[in-house]
């Protein structure tokens, strides 16, 4: 019989869910567990019942019973909280549909546009049914413990998104996690954002940053499992692309050489256009004619290579030194230089400006492509020898590169490479060379080839450094 005074069918199902939730309360997660409780109860029940019908309140006495005599005092504990807080949330309920002891809030709401309305009882219900998808007891229930709240405080004016911060804390306070998780709005940084928008000029590049920063949220709540959240939070795991999920990683590409340097530009333009459609980064390899015409002081190809360099990183092969640095005319980190290998002097002199030097054979050729459709790293800093703890970043690291995999939908045949990059542990150490095989492994056990790379992009190395903080 239900407090109302109207009976149901007794279902052991529903006590089977309290007595897990009770558990999940104090770290349990065991459902056969509860199931074989809530049988302990049905049983008791039956022992002790003296008539057909059996109130709420009998029911929920025989799971505090059977849950202290079973050894779980701590679930029975959670148990008894949650009761009494549901008892309490329903007094004061019973309070507003009486139009008793709580009267309304008296204040305004400042809606996103601007705009200030008096707080409405009947539009806040009207707001959550329609627009959130709230059942009317659900929004019942979500609007007297939003006004209790605010009945409370000092007040007078609250912002839309405050008020529906207010209404996740009352599902969760009344029960209903799936539906607050479900309705929970996006988080963005108040302070991050003011300081992006007057760091930014006419606030550009500010409306993406914020955008991407939305974008990742939605993307790891939406798409990847707990394991991979976990670790891209604690700074162990970075995956290149949540901020912008349907376009590849990145895309290198070396222009060939033409004795018109102008046609040479007009074909890295046109590359760089295309790319930019379906790639995140694009890096182009000017050929060296065009590093020679700069150091002629050809200036007219200043302005060009500077408009390039707007829509891609570009960077000018050389064949060692270059007097062009002693007046770089370039501003910003995106026109820089390439070689054919590795020079110390050069990268320092490049690193001290802040530039990232590209290095390789393969850039001197003309018409060379290079795509890397996913990129990720990890952070094994300090878990040398933890091989438990590196067999659970592999597949993290596994699980998300097929996730991003699928939302890339590249065509059959693009020949697209899945890199990672391992941060942290001894080179050639033995804990390295594990974690490696072990991401490797854990890619073919998912049907992709992941395969290392040498280096970690800035944005990785900016992710990872959270957990040197």
């Amino acid at each position: 019989m239900k407090r109302d005074g109207t009976e149901v069918p007794f279902e052991i199902s529903r006590i089977g869910t309290a007595i897990a939730k009770a558990l999940h309360a104090v770290s349990i997660d065991d459902p056969a567990l509860a199931d074989e409780l809530a049988r302990v109860v049905c049983e008791h029940l039956e022992r002790t019942a003296d008539q057909r019908r059996l109130n709420i309140e009998e029911v929920q006495d025989g799971v505090v019973h059977v849950l202290q005599e079973s050894g779980y005092y701590a679930a029975a504990q959670a148990y008894i909280r949650y009761r009494d807080e549901r008892e309490r949330f329903r007094r004061e309920r019973r309070l507003h549909v009486d139009g008793g002891a709580t009267a309304r809030p008296n204040l305004s709401v400042v809606d996103g546009d601007g705009r200030r309305r008096p707080w409405d009882r009947a539009w806040f219900t009207t707001l959550l049914t329609e627009r959130y998808g709230l059942d009317a007891k659900a929004a019942s229930d979500a609007v007297v413990q939003v006004e209790t709240f605010l009945a409370g405080s000092a007040l007078s004016e609250i912002g839309a998104p405050l008020v529906l911060s207010l209404v996740d804390a009352a599902l969760v306070h009344c029960g209903m996690h799936a539906a607050a998780a479900e309705r929970s709005p996006l988080r963005l940084d108040r302070a991050e954002t003011r300081s992006a928008l007057s760091s930014a000029g006419d606030g550009h590049q500010a409306v993406l940053a914020t955008g991407n920063r939305a974008l990742t949220q939605w993307s790891l709540a939406e798409c990847y499992p707990a394991e991979v959240v976990r670790m891209f939070c604690r700074g162990r795991l970075w995956i290149d692309g949540l901020g912008d999920p349907r376009r590849g990683s990145q895309f290198t590409a070396t222009i060939e050489a033409a004795p018109n340097p102008w046609q040479v530009l007009a074909n890295a333009f046109a590359l760089a256009t295309e790319a930019g459609r379906r790639w995140r980064r694009v890096r182009l390899v000017l050929p060296q004619s065009i590093l020679g015409h700069l150091e002629r002081g050809t200036t007219a190809l200043v302005p060009p290579i500077t408009a390039l360099a707007g829509i891609s990183h570009v960077h000018l092969y050389c064949d060692g030194r270059t007097p062009l640095l002693q007046e770089w005319p370039f501003h910003g980190h995106r026109v820089s230089l390439a070689t054919y290998n590795d020079d110390f002097l050069l990268l320092r002199q490049l690193q001290e400006m802040g530039l990232r030097l590209l290095s390789g054979a393969r850039l001197m050729r003309g018409g060379y492509r290079a795509r890397i459709a996913v990129e990720l790293a990890l952070n094994a800093q300090g878990l040398e020898g933890e091989y438990s703890q590196m067999d659970a970043m592999a597949m993290a690291l596994a699980s998300a590169a097929k996730i991003r995999l699928g939302q890339l939908n590249l065509p059959a045949g693009s020949e697209a490479e899945l890199r990672f990059a391992i941060y942290g542990l001894t080179l050639h150490g033995t804990s390295n060379e594990y974690l490696e095989r072990q991401v490797v492994q854990e890619g073919l056990r998912l049907g992709i080839a992941l395969t290392r790379g040498a280096s970690l992009p800035e944005e990785a190395c900016a992710h990872l450094g959270r957990l040197l903080e």
